[in-house]
């Protein structure tokens, strides 16, 4: 029976499905042929269109048993709802992710991935997010509407609510950091995902459409409630625990001059607010860690019970064995900035941050014309490298994600890429550090295109390399065809929370009043 209709279904629905098969053969070629003539003239139609006809698929092919009101012939026929069911997800699987598996094929051969049994998971990874964040929330809809018309006017009543949400006073909560939005959203999730299946189990095993309706509405309404949870000394706890040991890393303030005195920058906006920064540097036990900073919170504490407490802030950035300085800046009140350095004031810092564990260094040979990055993807040069284009450097891909931290080295001494007019080499004994992050989120980005590009590009010489021609401006750094690449990666190993005694914040140090660091 499961077959049967199949059958009937691959019949009813032949043009939606030889659509949506041609968009996305059409989409494969532009997106591998970034420069043809579809890319330049209709870049933005063809994905649109891809889309339009995944939903429309789903919903046609849903409906074709509509499971609304009681015209229909249908259930005199001998169906069983699981079934019926099944017959529909093998429908949707066959005609939808069938045809976006093999684009993604194409693409990452087309992209110069090598093909291989490893790239198996993150394929069937990247069709089970479709079918979860695509497929699934357009069936269940289409369970509980008659035609594709109302499906569409569905869609618009819950973006017009989503708008509506939107123009709340969100702004009045306090700050939100990363994590606490990701505690939220498994909220939301746990609240209408049950309700999703709920309705979809419903309607196939019951056909009565107003409770699932009700259900689902509920769950819609509710969404907004999980909202402000964000912002809660409870979600922060959970998405940021405490560390229990000895955190990753010690932190002070930096001295600002070879007796140990320190020192912190204020900078005046108007009369009524003052933007205070404190330069911290860290230092690491484990020169493998990498620290992502997501948020800080700054109390300060001075003589006769003085104290001040800032707000969470969203902060982000890296802290490193080797980049292991990093300011935190916040708005205070004028009269509280004025009291600051008669109070003698110290510093106590909260800090949200996540925590990457990264591998052994690994030296690359990039003398030819594709090089591999283990663990990573790969980088080929450009066909030519004369004139400006060597400052561009290799193009790289990697399959479905980047790694969770990349760090990426060039050695001076090392460099191999062409001297300006009047330049001399390079000195020794200079390195230049990027760094690159993947998303944490899902186990591969959720994108369509399973090719991610990426460059290797470099913001200078550590020490600075001044330019003999004009000590004004310093050398480039930039990693040229035949430079020793030096690579690290790692993966988060967790985030946290961490509180830091920092001391007496020292001397006050006048600035000009920056308006762009109001909210830093």
């Amino acid at each position: 029976m499961i077959l049967h209709i199949l059958r009937k279904d691959l019949r009813r629905h032949c043009w939606e499905i030889g659509s949506f098969v041609l968009v996305c053969a059409v989409w494969t070629w532009q997106t591998s042929h970034p420069y043809g003539w579809v890319w330049m003239h209709q870049r933005q139609l063809v994905p649109i269109l891809l889309f339009a006809l995944w939903f429309i698929l789903a919903v046609r092919a849903v409906q074709g048993e509509c499971l609304v009101g009681d015209r229909e012939f249908w259930p005199t026929r001998p169906y069983r709802w699981p079934e019926l069911l099944a017959a529909k997800k093998l429908l949707l699987i066959l005609c939808l992710n069938v045809p976006l598996l093999i684009t993604e094929i194409v693409l990452l051969s087309s992209a110069g991935i090598p093909l291989s049994w490893a790239l198996a998971p993150g394929l069937l990874l990247l069709q089970l997010e479709f079918a979860f964040f695509l497929t699934f929330p357009a069936w269940v809809l289409a369970t509980v509407t008659e035609t594709l018309v109302q499906w569409v006017l569905t869609i618009v009543g819950i973006a017009l609510f989503a708008v509506l949400v939107s123009w709340l006073p969100w702004n009045l909560l306090p700050p939100t950091l990363a994590g606490g939005e990701n505690v939220t959203t498994i909220l939301m999730a746990a609240i209408v995902i049950p309700a999703m299946v709920f309705a979809l189990l419903w309607q196939y095993a019951r056909r009565r459409v107003w409770p699932a309706r009700l259900v689902l509405g509920a769950a819609i309404l509710a969404v907004p409630l999980m909202i402000p949870i964000a912002s809660t000394t409870l979600a922060r706890s959970i998405a940021y625990p405490r560390v229990t040991g000895e955190p990753p890393m010690r932190l002070s303030i930096v001295a600002s001059g070879p007796d140990g005195t320190r020192e912190y920058t204020r900078g005046d906006i108007g009369v009524t607010q003052s933007v205070i920064t404190i330069p911290v540097a860290a230092n690491f036990a484990d020169s493998n860690s990498i620290v992502g900073l997501e948020g800080y919170r700054v109390t300060l504490t001075g003589d006769n019970g003085w104290r001040w407490q800032s707000p969470w802030l969203n902060h982000a950035g890296q802290l490193t064995s080797d980049w292991p300085g990093v300011s935190f800046g916040f708005n205070m009140p004028f009269e509280l900035a004025n009291q600051l350095a008669q109070a003698h004031a110290s510093a106590r810092l909260e800090l949200a941050f996540g925590v990457y564990r990264m591998g052994k260094a690994q030296r690359i040979d990039t003398a030819a014309q594709s090089f591999t990055l283990p663990g990573v993807g790969v980088c080929s040069w450009p066909q030519q490298e004369s004139g400006a284009i060597w400052v561009t450097g290799p193009a790289c891909v990697a399959p479905f994600r980047l790694p969770g931290a990349m760090v990426e080295e060039i050695q001076s001494g090392d460099n191999t890429c062409p001297l300006d007019d009047g330049e001399p080499p390079l000195p020794a004994n200079h390195r230049a550090i990027s760094f690159q992050y993947g998303g944490d989120d899902l186990p591969v980005d959720f994108d369509p295109n399973p090719v991610r590009s990426f460059n290797l590009w470099f913001n200078g010489w550590e020490p600075v390399i001044p330019s003999v021609q004009n000590s004004k401006i310093n050398r480039v750094a930039a990693l040229c065809r035949g430079t020793p690449l030096i690579l690290r990666t790692g993966a988060m190993s967790g985030k946290m929370s961490a509180a830091f005694n920092l001391g007496s914040v020292g001397t006050e140090k006048r600035v000009a009043g920056d308006p762009d660091r109001a909210d830093p």
